[in-house]
């Protein structure tokens, strides 16, 4: 993460969307963890749950492929400083979450005929080509006639507010990012396959393990990964997690962390305390 001095003019954050896939195990809670493409101009070479910045058209999906969510309780936590829409920029976010979950780990959090999307589905020539288009950096490729074609209704109340980062000011790209938690679904439990262009690798991994890659160098993973995976790492199964969330037990304010010089390093440093870390 570059950062700029501080008489440069900060730049906006775009909103962002981001999901942590969770699952039972044998060895406990599990999280979907995916490597950034090492070219990548933000982070590349960090370990990060599947997302990225919120389309236009994510507001502009038929309602017909929606599934109910209480929006205004999302809107409630997530929606300050979304956009100029109000509660449609929020609806945004979650469809965002959901559309580049389906494009970078081919994970799909919807319902076709009235059952969840299962394997069979991802692997049909439809899916694997909607999925290649939304990959592709060299069209603009819009998934809405997809969802319509086969009948796809996205499951919106899967997603769980989990936290809210905001990149630091002066770094040359900046995202107010509403990290999600959900659980994978019953039928896509197989290790998730990255898009080869922005991830170049995936990996199911408890909290505790990804944290522990993280401290001896194994793994890249920044400081809000880090800090959202601690969050994690108590709870013992995803029922424990959907658990507290819905009691709101998650932070959910938005964090923007302070950025530290520490021996000529570049650090950060959480606003509410603590010592500077690796970004």
């Amino acid at each position: 993460m570059s950062v700029r001095t501080a008489a440069t003019a900060t730049r906006e954050a775009v909103p962002a969307a981001t999901v942590a896939v969770v699952r039972d195990h044998a060895d406990g809670l599990q999280v979907l963890l995916q490597e950034r493409a090492l070219a990548s101009d933000f982070v590349g070479g960090a370990w990060v749950f599947p997302g990225g910045k919120v389309d236009g058209r994510d507001a502009m999906v038929d309602p017909t492929r929606l599934g109910p969510v209480d929006l205004a309780a999302v809107h409630g936590v997530f929606g300050s400083s979304v956009g100029r829409h109000g509660r449609g920029d929020t609806l945004a976010l979650l469809v965002a979450a959901i559309r580049e979950t389906f494009e970078e780990a081919g994970v799909l959090l919807a319902h076709r005929d009235g059952r969840p999307v299962d394997h069979t589905d991802l692997a049909e020539d439809a899916f694997t080509t909607a999925r290649a288009g939304l990959a592709d950096r060299e069209r603009d490729h819009d998934w809405r006639p997809f969802l319509h074609d086969q009948g796809l209704v996205l499951d919106l109340a899967a997603l769980r507010p989990l936290a809210w980062w905001v990149t630091p000011h002066g770094v040359h790209r900046r995202f107010s990012t509403r990290f999600f938690v959900a659980v994978a679904p019953a039928g896509q439990q197989r290790p998730a396959g990255h898009d080869a262009i922005e991830m170049t690798a995936t990996v199911w991994t408890t909290p505790a393990e990804a944290l522990a890659a993280a401290a001896c160098g194994e793994r890249q993973v920044i400081f809000p990964t880090r800090t959202v995976l601690s969050s994690l790492v108590d709870l013992p199964d995803v029922a424990a997690v959907s658990a507290h969330a819905d009691a709101g037990g998650f932070d959910l304010r938005p964090i923007t962390p302070l950025v530290r010089r520490v021996g000529g390093r570049m650090h950060v440093q959480h606003p509410d305390g603590g010592p500077p870390e690796d970004v």
